[in-house]
């Protein structure tokens, strides 16, 4: 049986203002797609797209006492493990920050971020 190829997100983080004690994260990297189909196609019943512009937003969720800044643009990087995983980089601005308070467990901070600007993946 041959090795797998995955690894672990134990080594994984999230680094920029107030983001400490992570314990996931999750990234969505898209580019719009735009229609480009011809009104009078050659080959009707096929759409045709062409690339628009890219972006990247996600989700974190954080635990201490300090709750996450929102509103300002802030550098930030992700990384999938600690070395010889991918690295993101860019500025983001976080938009919305949702505190769970429960009465038999730890108080975590549900973070929504986007990046603005050009966004590097390594």
């Amino acid at each position: 049986m041959a090795a797998t190829a995955a690894i672990s997100g134990y080594g994984g983080s999230i680094s920029g203002t107030g983001f400490s004690e992570v314990t996931s994260w999750k990234l969505t990297v898209s580019q719009d797609k735009l229609d480009a189909t011809l009104m009078n196609a050659t080959t009707p019943g096929y759409k045709e797209f062409i690339g628009g512009l890219s972006g990247a937003e996600g989700t974190c969720t954080t635990q201490g006492t300090a709750i996450p800044s929102r509103g300002m643009l802030q550098a930030c990087t992700l990384k999938t493990k600690a070395t010889g995983g991918a690295t993101i980089t860019g500025s983001i601005i976080v938009d919305k920050v949702d505190i769970g308070v429960p009465v038999d467990g730890k108080v975590t901070y549900d973070v929504s971020f986007a990046f603005s600007g050009s966004v590097s993946i390594a």
